[in-house]
């Protein structure tokens, strides 16, 4: 039985239709609901204050990150502007230079209402540069020692540090980009040939049992159906 091209074209499309379909259905549902529910952590941290004034809770949280070679610099400059940015500051800045490579801490105090926004924001900047490794959060209840109208600090310890230079077995840095957007692309053609071509083969059946098995049993019925009326007149 040969397969004709018209059918195996057809039964393409037909994959492709689908998957289409699944990838835009699933884009198209709504986001997961967060562990914390749909209010963030400073609001979760605030919620006590205002029932009574006498108790607050502050965020402490430590992040750490792997920065590439040449960041670190950049790194902490706009980790120091994005805590002013929020209204905090650095409370100290930890920095060692050793094997070829920068290391470092900061703690920084960012007002509980903000501190959401700059985890994020935290994250989204060592991503840029890196990748984040961790992240720790606990949230504390204390007692009320200043006057509620000042603003309650929380603690953020952000651990850095460069990954260390590859020896002269290793891959050269300017070509690590280049195998990170290789593996990166071969993934993605394995994926779609292990999701696309199952899909096409079950198009294809599909196709030729529509073609070759449903349409001429219909195309009979009909002519069957109009031979037995053309008889009765």
């Amino acid at each position: 039985m040969w397969i004709k091209k018209k059918e195996i074209v057809t039964a393409v499309v037909l994959g492709a239709a689908v998957v289409m379909l699944v990838y835009y259905s699933s884009m198209m549902c709504g986001p997961c609901e967060p562990f914390y529910g749909e209010r963030s952590l400073s609001e979760w941290a605030l919620a006590k204050t205002s029932g009574s004034t006498q108790r607050s809770q502050v965020i402490t949280e430590t992040i750490e990150g792997e920065l590439e070679k040449g960041s670190f610099e950049n790194v902490v400059s706009s980790l120091q502007a994005l805590t002013e940015h929020k209204g905090g500051y650095v409370k100290s800045l930890r920095m060692t230079y050793f094997d070829g490579s920068w290391s470092g801490q900061l703690i920084c105090k960012v007002p509980t209402e903000n501190v959401t926004s700059f985890t994020f924001k935290v994250r989204e900047t060592i991503d840029a540069n890196g990748s984040v490794t961790y992240i720790n959060i606990s949230i504390e209840e204390i007692e009320q020692t200043q006057q509620p109208q000042e603003t309650v600090y929380s603690t953020i310890y952000i651990n850095l540090k460069e990954k260390k230079p590859q020896n002269g077995n290793g891959v050269p840095a300017s070509l690590v980009p280049v195998i990170d957007i290789l593996s990166k692309g071969l993934l993605l053609i394995a994926q779609g040939v292990m999701v696309g071509v199952p899909i096409c083969f079950a198009s294809l059946g599909v196709v030729l049992l529509v073609n070759r098995g449903i349409l001429p049993v219909w195309k009979n019925l009909l002519k069957k159906t109009k031979a037995a009326t053309a008889s009765v007149e």
